[in-house]
């Protein structure tokens, strides 16, 4: 009999097996680059071990990857196939059924299993990091955390995963707006758990959605924290070059593109997203982003057909109408309205209502037709949070609709919905504060020139 270092049984075959699980397991929860090797690992010394194929099966499917899909189904098939040769814990199976009805397009039924399995195993990190991971694409905040709260005080403090613990729990609180909160929950991830990048990215989100601009530079400017990170190195580089580009500094934002968000340039729909979100939002500050849209492009168009995420869609669709290809952008607009009320599962049905307007609201806007993208975006906007992705990321699509209100001419609107944004940031962002201040100028301008033009009283 096995058990894993949070003092689960587990199914595997010899103590090999086992060290390789446990490094899994760390390796997942800090985003680190090594975590497939160490599952490989684990495979390789029990390839019978059905817990470590339906963890892969999961992982696979978090990609968004349509070729994966079939990956993803001999991952099941060998689960079950393990299931049958040796005897399970209750527990490891959830996590095979959790692969299951993600594999029927039921990714929240999914989440629901293994936040069942916390239940019973509140110290489960895999499961908690898993449904964490799946309640994100989805949008589903409140349940994300919902799920940590009733698993945090459960979860020893002196457990050597509870930085980790700590850091999902700051990024849920943040997302539903309890910064403060989730600030200290943050410090305390990355202090007990220095490798915990989720954490330290959560602090990096409330400094970005309370204008704390400067902090924001200073939190991230060692990356020795996040050295170890996947591709989600990119991403806290993206949160690196926000917080530049709110400062105006431009050509440093252009670098870290450069050298690090898109240093590799892979397909993967995170990196993509990063690289077209923050060249849209240099494209609104009037900055030449020269032929960078090209390789995003290319990259979005051989992913049209994938349709596995609302997300990776419209940031698909981004990138194509950055770089002029519209007809592709327009096809995806197409699929996400078909599947806005076609067979699609009711999670893609849900989030791609609001996508299809937001893409169609995004061509109008490249094809300046400004006053329907200003409609488009409009009516997207309160169901967005259904396509998943941080405040922040979505955050996009609110500059969008704000550039699409000022440049129809709805200036009374596009002031309103600024005020507002930057009463959300303590009174600090530059995006809101340089567009308030030129319409105002042009409100000043248009008063004087409606002076200028009326006749003088004449006296009697």
């Amino acid at each position: 009999m096995f058990f894993d270092c949070c003092g689960h049984r587990i199914a595997v075959a010899n103590d090999e097996a086992r060290l390789a699980w446990d490094a899994t397991l760390e390796a997942v929860l800090a985003h680190a680059a090594a975590a497939p090797e160490h599952l490989g690992r684990t495979l390789a010394a029990d390839p019978r071990f059905a817990l470590a194929h339906a963890a892969k099966g999961l992982m696979l499917l978090s990609l968004a990857r349509a070729e994966l899909v079939g990956t993803a189904r001999d991952c099941l098939a060998q689960a079950r196939r393990a299931i049958a040769e040796r005897p399970v814990t209750t527990r490891e199976t959830a996590f095979v059924e959790a692969l299951a009805q993600w594999l029927e397009d039921r990714p929240r039924r999914a989440a629901r299993a293994l936040e069942a399995v916390l239940e019973e195993h509140p110290r489960d990190v895999l499961a908690l990091k898993l449904s964490h991971g799946i309640r994100f694409m989805l949008g589903d905040q409140g349940e994300m955390l919902a799920c940590l709260r009733r698993i945090v005080p459960r979860f020893p403090e002196d457990h050597p995963f509870a930085g980790y613990v700590s850091g999902c729990y700051a990024f849920a609180l943040e997302e539903r707006g309890f910064y403060r909160e989730a600030e200290a929950a943050g410090r305390r991830a990355v202090e007990r758990a220095p490798r915990d990048a989720w954490g330290r990215h959560a602090v990096a989100h409330v400094m970005e959605m309370t204008g704390r601009t400067d902090e924001g530079v200073a939190w991230l400017a060692d990356s020795a924290g996040w050295a170890h990170a996947n591709n989600f190195r990119f991403h806290i580089t993206w949160h690196l070059a926000l917080f530049r580009l709110e400062r105006g500094e431009t050509t440093e934002v252009l670098r870290l593109y450069d050298e690090g968000i898109r240093a590799e340039q892979t397909d993967d729909y995170r990196d993509i997203a990063n690289g077209a979100a923050l060249l849209a939002r240099l494209d609104y500050a009037g900055v030449d982003v020269g032929a960078r849209w090209e390789e995003l492009a290319e990259k979005a168009e051989a992913r049209l057909d994938d349709r596995r995420l609302v997300f990776a869609d419209l940031h698909y669709a981004l990138a194509l109408l950055g770089a002029g290809r519209e007809e592709a952008a327009e096809a995806i607009a197409r699929s996400l309205a078909a599947d806005s009320h076609g067979h699609a599962s009711g999670e893609r049905r849900e989030a791609a209502r609001a996508g299809a307007l937001a893409a169609y609201g995004l061509i109008a806007l490249r094809e300046r037709d400004h006053a329907e993208a200003a409609r488009l975006l409009g009516a997207a906007r309160g169901g967005l949070v259904a396509i998943g992705g941080s405040h922040a990321q979505r955050d996009l699509f609110e500059q969008a609709y704000i550039e699409s209100l000022i440049r129809s001419g709805a200036r009374d609107r596009a002031a309103h919905v600024l005020r507002e944004r930057l009463a959300r940031r303590g009174g600090h962002n530059l995006f809101a504060g340089r567009r308030l201040a030129r319409l105002d100028t042009t409100r000043t301008g248009l008063a004087a020139l409606a002076l200028a033009a009326t006749p003088l009283a004449i006296a009697h």
